[in-house]
């Protein structure tokens, strides 16, 4: 394995060309020219540009894995894994916008109704609308058969109270996918931004990808209409672990890039870094720890690659 930073991505990536023309390629040349070199001043700031959001946007990513007939990329899953891990290489607040929205994006293709897919999938493909994952609270985490957000069915609609946390870019979501409780029973209903009771409360001070724009929803006599619910009382445990099965496929192909974000960090300082009157890469030691580096990247990203496969 050639231990030069020139080539930070000379393991091989098996990375195939989807449907489309999306490419391993295409996606890098993304990130290294709107991503990585702003990333950190996104962190510190603890926010994502509009503008940002909206290249994103224009550039086809929220449509990933919505068909083509909508606006959607209509990516196969390999494919999106792909996306994922060249975002998450470049900065993984942007990887999990991609997460979070292609979740709500899923679950409104997947189960939602005939007008549910009419109103709101166009406007989910071309970012027009942004969509977040409602499930996560305090005493629960994502376990949807623990949560205790409440939700009592009143005429043709139902009014909720309780409320969500670590909401991932809750602050500028238009459309919350959110999980409650029907007579114990869980259910997935779809909450406008504008729905009256319903209020979103910005969190700082995150240790980690600290751009998401993670908040807080809090729903306090929140009115939604029957016509926003997906499926009926108890369809919610199902919803909810098909739209987990995306996120964490999005996750760990994130993670692999932030793998290789970093083997090529530490490539480029090996190759830099002079001790003992040679450089760090010539030393056989650390050449042994770059190598298993490598090695454990292979590893991770057939995995993913395989799992996208399935």
């Amino acid at each position: 394995m050639s231990l030069s930073a020139a080539s930070p991505v000379s393991i091989p990536t098996g990375a195939p060309e989807g449907e489309g023309g999306w490419t391993r390629e295409g996606f890098r040349a993304f990130v290294d020219r709107e991503v990585a070199p702003f990333a950190g001043e996104w962190d510190r700031a603890e926010r994502t540009p509009s503008e940002v959001i909206r290249r994103v946007a224009e550039a086809g990513y929220l449509g990933a894995l919505l068909p083509r007939e909508v606006g959607g990329a209509g990516m196969d899953t390999a494919t999106f894994g792909v996306l994922n891990e060249e975002l998450g290489r470049g900065c993984s607040s942007i990887r999990s916008l991609l997460t979070v929205h292609s979740m709500a994006s899923f679950a409104v293709h997947r189960w939602g109704s005939a007008a549910q897919k009419e109103r709101w999938l166009a406007s989910l493909a071309s970012g027009e609308t942004i969509g977040a994952f409602g499930l996560s609270e305090p005493g629960a985490g994502s376990d949807v058969t623990g949560i205790e957000t409440e939700a009592v069915a009143d005429g043709d609609g139902y009014v909720l109270h309780g409320r969500k946390k670590w909401t991932t870019y809750g602050q500028v979501a238009g459309l919350f996918l959110v999980f409650a409780r029907v007579e114990g029973k869980p259910l997935a209903l779809l909450v406008e931004r504008d729905t009256p009771g319903f209020t979103v409360e910005p969190l700082r001070g995150i240790t980690g990808t600290r751009a998401s724009m993670l908040a807080e929803l809090r729903f306090d006599g929140c009115r939604v209409p029957r016509a926003n619910r997906i499926g009926g009382p108890g369809f919610g445990t199902g919803v909810a672990l098909s739209v987990l099965e995306v996120g964490r496929f999005s996750v760990a192909s994130g993670c692999v890039g932030i793998i290789q974000a970093c083997l090529d960090a530490s490539l480029a300082y090996a190759t830099e870094r002079v001790q003992g009157g040679a450089r760090l890469r010539e030393h056989q030691l650390v050449q042994r720890m770059v190598t298993n580096m490598a090695t454990d990247l292979r590893a991770a990203r057939l995995l993913c690659r395989r799992a996208g496969e399935l």
